[in-house]
């Protein structure tokens, strides 16, 4: 399985991770002032078609990744069996890891990249530094992080109703 490759981090090239920011849909509502200061917290990943880019019940490992360009496959362990089941695929726009950034807990999805993908990766201690340092900006992640976990809280309950419906004829 291929690594994870660094391609630019504030350190080396301030430049190019602030460009990847502004590319992102994630951050649309950031000025150009914040999209600056979010990427001293940010590096930038190459993942190519195959990457392991988080694994299930992984502790230490939170962050928060947004898929730039490209797209993730989720997998999820299934308790009877034992087998990884794809559960969605994330295309750019996109982030993956972000329950990990607000809770601490151990990853709770598998994430593997099915085509080459850009990926910019916040750490817990990181997003955490963030917030301490630059409360609005922090704040405005946070909140996009929120709205994004409700998202996908409504669409799991709407699926879990359906199959319920099914389990219940």
């Amino acid at each position: 399985m291929p690594d994870l490759k660094l391609i630019a981090e504030r350190e080396q090239n301030p430049n190019k991770v602030t460009e990847l920011i502004k590319q992102s849909q994630f951050f649309t509502d950031l000025d150009q002032d914040e999209m600056e200061m979010l990427s001293y917290w940010m590096k930038a990943f190459l993942a190519p078609a195959g990457t392991l880019i988080l694994k299930e019940g992984l502790e230490g490992n939170a962050c928060l990744c947004i898929i730039v360009e490209g797209s993730v496959n989720i997998f999820k362990l299934s308790s009877p069996n034992d087998d990884h089941i794809k559960v969605a695929e994330i295309a750019a726009g996109a982030s993956i890891g972000e329950m990990s950034v607000i809770d601490g807990l151990p990853l709770s999805a598998s994430a593997i990249s099915l085509t080459d993908a850009t990926i910019l990766i916040m750490t817990r201690d990181d997003f955490q530094n963030l917030l301490k340092r630059n409360c609005n900006l922090g704040i405005k992640i946070l909140y996009r992080v929120a709205r994004i976990i409700s998202e996908r809280l409504r669409t799991t309950t709407g699926r879990l109703a359906d199959l319920l419906a099914i389990k219940n004829k």
